[in-house]
């Protein structure tokens, strides 16, 4: 295999067409909780890329069993990456994150290090327990309660209220993702676990300017769950992708450049997954 054919390789095991939400998670957390300087910002971006890289080269080492059967062409499966390899890098990466959260404060990490404990419970059970979706939402919770500990104020009401949504959010569409292998019954709760973040965002501001900021959102979840009827892998990447949108909403900037970025974060999701599948 050529190094271009390895990276990618690399990539597809990290799913790394979600990062821009993870990075936009971050930037939301920590803005909603007093921005403390680009420096940390930037810290936070890299710490939560390791985090959740080193969590997904996890979930693949965990899963060989369940891959070789239902997911051939995983890089692990096909050999292009070896179980080994993937291991070492999930250690490397975990402590190269938990560096970085120290750097910040250490209230994040203390964030991290349950982030890894989570993360790490989420790959070895996910498998094996029906609420695997809870853990999996419980990941996303705990990355932006620790981008808000390291704004000014620590985690804020309005911070921890949109990761509560967005852990909604996160739950509601890993539930639809489990049909997208496997058949399952799985309750239709999902469906209402999708618009948290709307109703959040109806209680903390119902002004015209944050119902601007929740249009995107609920235009895009209408849409991907129009998708999903028809292909619901399509349908759960478009509901990642729409994890920026739900930090847009949060955030709700009047800012013309915050908006840039955050529908560029948006942009550069459905981007990647062009390149690399998000599931």
């Amino acid at each position: 295999m050529n190094d271009l054919g390895k990276l990618r390789a690399w990539l597809v095991l990290a799913r790394a067409s979600n990062l821009p939400t993870v990075w936009s998670n971050c930037v939301a957390g920590c803005w909603l909780s007093g921005w403390n300087s680009t420096v940390n910002i930037i810290l936070l971006c890299l710490a939560g890329t390791f985090f959740y890289t080193g969590g997904m080269f996890l979930n693949d080492v965990c899963d060989v069993t369940f891959d070789r059967q239902h997911k051939p062409d995983r890089p692990i499966i096909t050999g292009a990456i070896t179980r080994r390899q993937a291991s070492l890098a999930t250690v490397v990466l975990f402590l190269a994150g938990l560096l970085l959260a120290l750097a910040i404060k250490p209230n994040v990490l203390l964030y991290g290090a349950i982030l890894v404990t989570v993360i790490t419970i989420y790959d070895l059970a996910h498998k094996h327990v029906s609420f695997a979706p809870l853990l999996m939402a419980t990941c996303r919770f705990i990355l932006y309660l620790m981008a808000a500990a390291a704004g000014v104020f620590g985690i804020t009401p309005r911070s921890f209220a949109f990761a509560a949504a967005l852990a909604l959010y996160v739950a509601g569409l890993s539930y639809l993702a489990l049909g997208e292998v496997v058949t399952r019954h799985t309750s239709k709760l999902w469906l209402m676990l999708l618009f948290a973040p709307l109703l959040v965002g109806l209680y903390f501001d119902s002004a015209s300017w944050s119902m601007l900021c929740a249009l995107p959102l609920l235009v895009w979840t209408l849409r991907a769950l129009a998708v999903a009827h028809g292909n619901i892998g399509r349908g759960v990447a478009a509901l990642l992708a729409g994890i920026v949108l739900v930090d847009l909403l949060a955030v709700s900037p009047i800012s013309v450049s915050v908006w840039a970025a955050f529908i560029g974060l948006f942009g550069a999701a459905l981007l990647f997954q062009r390149y690399v599948p998000a599931t």
